[in-house]
């Protein structure tokens, strides 16, 4: 018990850091792949931004170079509503003709709480030099040495991206210019009249383009244009599909962190990007394959170390009980030898017939231990490998009758009679020694085992079956039940109190013998029968 509470202690510490190694490399190899996701999912906002932001400055750009001509039909443009003037005394003059109830939506987006249109419109372009402050943060805020390893890396990173796009589009802008001189309706220009760049800002629930119109240094109007929500926000959603197909767009302010990370540069339009980033069980196969080999490994290594231990304590339990029962296999006989020796040397034996009985018993007694040494010795041969079969064609019926007296001899001391029947001409390839050893520890069984059985009589038949010869020994004993069939040919299956309390005998006689039968590309086999039958299968020659 002591060796199998170690081996199982042992076993239990190889299966426990087995399981936090791999646990350990599951968790790490889950975060590794969340990390992949979460920087896939990152290069595609940042890329959809680009794309969306590339459109929407695009509008910008085109706004900016269009000259606006109050009470002419503007170009038209999906994504435009309706383009305007307010005045500095807050009239607002659409371009082109705009429906009532259109031009009463205008105005309720310009102002929900009255009419001060010219006000309100200065104050959002003055709010929303926030976005144009976005533009110039790359100049004094990007960070260009932000390590991978930094908690944020991130969130600067996209922060970063964010003003880089804002200046990309400050540039663009910038570079194509606003138109710097208000048309008239008239030939000539009455007064010198600039505007600046649209800003993009949301009133009222819509979004529009602003930018002021300064006559003298003084803002003397405001120019709009008004876009549609739906349209453009619909349009800027179509160029990500392929990158983001779940993403949607929300209004915002200028913000902070990783809100301000997702807003697009050049309009107050917040990506929500419909989808989290989550680690990817695809790339698990590798380390999962991994870890299943060395679960396997040590498995196969917990079993063949148990499977060891099991055979080397079989085998010292199988040492234990073969000197057990040879030791007490050899007191009797040498109790009786040393009984009567001494009774035959001392003269206490005067009568003849006596003194004959006692050298009969010594005798059987020797033989009897001469059979069992021989057992053991051939035994150790087959064990250590050496003892090849010496194959030769055997002619079955003249062996059996060289070997009857042999046979008889051991049978009579039992009560029992010997019986053989050969059918027909029997030749074996086998070895004559090995097969005489074989039948004489069944012989010497059958003495042990069926002294009493009736009729008193031991059956040896050979004959041909299907190209192989059977040579069978078979009593009218108690026979072996079938439980029992397959421990019989187990080396020292008996103990010693087993050897104790059954018929003299190690256990040896029918393990030896399979193996010699095997040993010549036969077997002895174990059947069903009134007693004991067994069968020696041999190739026919």
């Amino acid at each position: 018990m002591g060796v199998w509470a170690v081996l199982i202690i042992c076993a239990a510490l190889i299966v426990g850091a087995m399981g936090w190694l791999t646990r350990s490399v599951l968790q790490a190899e889950r975060e590794r792949s969340f990390a992949e996701s979460r920087a896939r999912l990152e290069e595609r906002i940042r890329l959809s931004l680009w794309r969306m932001d590339s459109v929407a400055a695009s509008l910008v750009i085109e706004e900016n170079q269009r000259v606006f001509i109050p009470g002419v039909t503007p170009p038209e443009n999906p994504l435009v509503r309706a383009r305007f003037t307010i005045g500095a005394d807050s009239t607002v003059s659409p371009e082109g003709e705009l429906p009532a109830e259109d031009l009463e939506l205008l105005r309720s987006a310009l102002d929900e709480k009255g009419t001060d249109f010219f006000p309100n419109a200065c104050a959002a372009i003055q709010a929303d030099n926030q976005w144009g402050a976005n533009f110039a943060y790359v100049e004094n805020n990007l960070q260009v040495d932000v390590k991978q390893q930094a908690a944020a890396y991130q969130q600067e990173r996209n922060t970063n991206e964010r003003a880089m796009r804002g200046k990309a589009i400050n540039q663009a802008v910038s570079k194509a210019g606003p138109y710097q001189q208000m048309a008239q309706p008239e030939a000539e220009i009455a007064l010198e009249a600039s505007t600046g760049g649209f800003q993009p800002t949301w009133l009222g629930g819509e979004p529009f383009l602003l930018r002021q119109v300064r006559t003298l240094g003084v803002v003397s109007a405001i120019q709009g244009v008004w876009i549609d929500a739906a349209f453009f926000r619909e349009t800027l959603l179509d160029e990500i599909e392929d990158l983001l197909p779940q993403a949607r767009l929300e209004p915002t302010t200028p913000s902070e962190g990783d809100e301000a990370a997702m807003e697009m540069a050049s309009f107050p339009w917040r990506l929500v990007p419909g989808e989290k980033a989550r680690a990817d069980p695809a790339t698990r196969g590798p380390v999962v394959a991994s870890l299943g080999v060395g679960w396997l490994a040590v498995v196969v290594a917990l079993v063949a170390g148990m499977a060891l231990v099991r055979a080397v304590m079989r085998l010292s339990e199988r040492r234990a009980s073969f000197v057990s029962a040879v030791t007490h296999e050899l007191r009797t006989p040498l109790t009786t030898f040393r009984l009567y020796s001494d009774m035959l040397a001392s003269g206490a034996v005067a009568d003849e017939s006596k003194r004959s009985g006692y050298f009969r018993t010594m005798r059987r007694e020797a033989d009897r231990l001469s059979h069992l040494v021989e057992n053991v010795l051939a035994f150790s041969r087959i064990e250590r490998r050496g003892g090849k079969a010496r194959i030769s064609e055997v002619n079955v019926h003249a062996l059996l009758d060289d070997l009857r007296e042999r046979f008889e001899e051991r049978l009579v001391g039992a009560g029992l009679k010997l019986w053989i029947g050969v059918e027909g001409e029997v030749v074996a390839r086998a070895d004559p020694a090995a097969v005489e050893h074989v039948l004489f520890n069944l012989i010497d069984n059958a003495a042990k085992y069926a002294a009493d059985s009736k009729p008193p009589e031991v059956r040896i038949t050979a004959r041909l079956q299907g190209g192989r010869v059977e040579i069978e020994v078979a009593d009218y004993g108690s026979g072996i039940p079938a439980s029992e069939r397959s421990r019989i040919f187990r080396a020292f299956h008996k103990s010693a109190a087993e050897a104790a309390d059954s018929r003299p005998g190690v256990g040896l006689g029918l393990a030896l013998s399979r193996r010699l039968a095997r040993g010549m590309a036969g077997d002895l086999e174990c059947r069903d029968g009134p007693g004991a039958r067994f069968v020696l299968v041999l190739p026919a020659a």
